[in-house]
């Protein structure tokens, strides 16, 4: 850098290009400026190689192993492990229908066209006005007297028409990394919103899967309960029969009577619990409680079994864990974003085009016209804004980082 403004200041006043050459060399070097702290995903402290309880609890061990987020492997269709073909339609019906997952998704693509706008501004703005403007001069203006031919002189208003065809751009160069620092903020939060779907989606499919096999267990638990109101009706018709005999006492009617009572009071709970889960599951699948239904089937199929342990690698799998983590980035940037109003703006404008008063000559090569430009702006006094803004992001992170 010291090299290259020696060289500039020491260029020919009179020739242009190294001039020029130097001056975009100049602004290439400072564009790869980024102030504010580069992110690095944080490092847990780890104990010993073993825990403080017996080696012998823990056989097979390798040690600690640095997590990293890996959210973005496969899970494929983890339900079809149940082989049920109507949990595998109503799964496939989720994934398209579901009303939740449309939401997280227009949010995610929302957050991919922010980071279009973010990258936009890496690129100068070109902008064209073509107008026609008609003007006539107020007859009562001072100086308007012209001469004429015959020497007198005359009041008269003189009108005029200007034809315009301006090209306008103007382009403020990445000179302390704030526009790389508002992509890189806009691409962590997009990837924020890319494992809040995921945790979303699988929320939901696993909400589908509990209240389908509920609706299984309620189907069995109706069966049963029909069975034992079948039961206690034929058990009260014979106490009534008995007790017409004069077999029984009045007694044991009664008892009957309430047996069956509960029974049938326990079945009507089943089918109300059932048709609670039933429309949860319309709910969950795009479709109206009032013409869906799940048909009843025994539960005839044996659930996989489970492992007795859980893999640790199934952590760096959660997608809520890796957005903490993205999120922690995004703040990152954040910071760098609030250093970078420490630092001048430089903004470079230039127009160019064609203007003339007359419409035959409008877009001739005399007619051409054009005008360069850079403004340079620095914040004097703020009343403390911009340190109290880095230390809010800074703040931001910090509490990413302990919920992390």
């Amino acid at each position: 850098m010291r090299e290259l403004c020696r060289s500039f200041m020491h260029t020919d006043m009179f020739s242009r290009k190294p001039i020029r050459l130097a001056a975009a060399a100049l602004l290439v070097a400072l564009s790869g400026c980024v102030v504010g702290p580069k992110y690095h995903p944080p490092a847990t402290q780890t104990p010993a190689a073993a825990y403080k309880e017996s080696p012998t609890q823990f056989q097979g061990t390798t040690g600690w192993t640095v997590a990293q987020p890996a959210d973005a492997k496969l899970r494929g269709k983890w339900w079809e492990i149940f082989n049920d073909a109507e949990l595998n339609s109503l799964e496939e019906q989720l994934n398209i229908n579901n009303q939740n997952i449309k939401q997280y998704f227009e949010n995610f693509m929302e957050a991919r066209a922010v980071v279009r706008e973010a990258r936009s501004q890496f690129f100068p703005t070109l902008a064209a006005a073509p107008s026609v403007t008609h003007s006539q001069l107020s007859r009562n203006l001072s100086g308007s007297t012209t001469v004429n031919a015959n020497g007198t002189g005359s009041n008269f208003t003189p009108q005029s028409t200007i034809y315009s065809l301006p090209l306008e751009a103007s382009w403020e160069p990445d000179l302390w990394g704030k526009i790389r620092n508002t992509v890189r903020q806009a691409r962590y939060a997009a990837q924020v919103s890319a494992a809040d779907l995921e945790n979303e989606r699988l929320t939901e499919q696993a909400a589908l899967a509990e209240f389908f096999f509920e609706i299984r267990g309620q189907d069995q638990l109706q069966k049963l309960f029909n069975d034992t109101v079948a039961a206690d009706q034929k058990e009260l018709e014979l106490a009534q029969s008995q007790y017409q005999a004069g077999i029984t006492n009045e007694i044991s009617v009664v008892e009957a009577e309430t047996a069956l009572q509960s029974a049938q009071a326990g079945a009507t709970n089943v089918a109300i619990a059932r048709a609670q889960y039933e429309h949860a599951i319309a709910m969950l699948v795009g479709k109206l409680a009032t013409g869906f239904s799940v048909s009843v089937k025994p539960m005839v199929i044996a659930p996989p079994p489970l492992p007795v342990g859980v893999p640790s690698e199934l952590l760096e799998r959660r997608p809520d864990i890796a957005a903490a983590e993205r999120t922690m980035a995004e703040a990152n940037a954040a910071i760098g974003i609030a250093y970078a109003a420490y630092f001048p703006n430089l903004t470079l404008t230039g127009e160019a085009g064609f203007e003339s008063s007359s419409f035959k000559n409008w877009l001739s090569w005399p007619s051409r016209f054009f005008s360069v430009g850079a403004n340079l702006s620095e914040t004097i006094f703020d009343a403390g804004l911009r340190r109290a803004t880095v230390q809010q992001y800074v703040a931001t992170y910090n509490a990413d980082l302990a919920g992390y």
